[in-house]
């Protein structure tokens, strides 16, 4: 008879948590679901309150990462670390974790760290935070972060910022418009957008962010604004606000 566990999935991003969710739907025999965190501080305060056996582990987060996360705990679960970054996926966060995960997590690879969880269970060694926390603060300062996560049904994709071209606001959402002309919904509003995307993204109106980088024309236009040609396949168009020209022509150089 398989162990019984309670679980707790600890993600910033909430497709990433309904990502996880949908994956253990059919382990919920198994894994009984008892709490989310979007953070650690949330995390902490769940872990503390309901001592889970195992966490589903986001290491990047807004407030601290997840190994400062379980350096502050008192209970110590089962660890199943979750990672949009092939960069964490070292061998020393497997030797000292159930398993991790890259996002999007594929169901054939969640299937197998459930495998390993129900070998290892509760004989699974104690975490090396320190070791790993070591080795997290080395690589993060190596590499930054290079694409936005967008959920497209039940899968999470990562889309490359170099293949953005715009941003749109419309109708009470947000695309994302690649070079080559697809749409991706985001869960992410403008200025969420803005505080992720590199400096090269740049808001040119209240309802666009674009690439720099992807401007290949702009013309002047009246009450001060300009037009701006994007090199992307539709050769979008896009005028300027007014409010926003100052910061606009600083950026540009103008």
């Amino acid at each position: 008879m398989n162990k019984e566990y309670t679980a707790v999935i600890v993600d910033d991003e909430r497709p990433a948590r309904l990502m996880i969710q949908g994956l253990l739907e059919k382990y919920k025999s198994m894994i009984h679901l008892i709490g989310e965190a979007q953070n650690g501080r949330q995390a902490i305060e769940i872990i503390e309150e309901k001592n889970p056996d195992l966490v589903f582990l986001d290491i990047q987060m807004p407030d601290m990462n997840g190994f400062e996360m379980l350096s502050r705990l008192t209970h110590q679960p089962l660890v199943i670390f979750t990672t949009a970054y092939e960069q964490y996926a070292l061998d020393a966060f497997q030797e000292n974790s159930i398993d991790y995960l890259l996002k999007p997590v594929e169901e054939d690879r969640f299937d197998q760290s459930i495998r390993k969880l129900q070998r290892l269970g509760v004989a699974n060694r104690a975490l090396d935070i320190k070791a790993m926390l070591n080795i997290f603060n080395q690589l993060q300062s190596k590499k930054e972060v290079s694409a936005l996560p967008v959920k497209i049904g039940q899968k999470i994709i990562l889309v490359n910022f170099s293949e953005i071209a715009y941003c749109k606001s419309s109708d009470g959402y947000v695309s994302l418009f690649t070079n080559s002309g697809k749409e991706y919904i985001s869960d992410l509003n403008l200025q969420e957008l803005e505080e992720k995307l590199p400096v090269n993204f740049l808001r040119v109106q209240k309802s666009y962010i674009i690439n720099k980088e992807r401007i290949s024309e702009i013309y002047r236009y009246f009450n001060n604004r300009l037009i701006l040609i994007l090199d992307d396949k539709n050769c979008t168009k896009i005028t300027t606000g007014t409010s926003y020209i100052i910061q606009i022509r600083t950026a540009l150089g103008l």
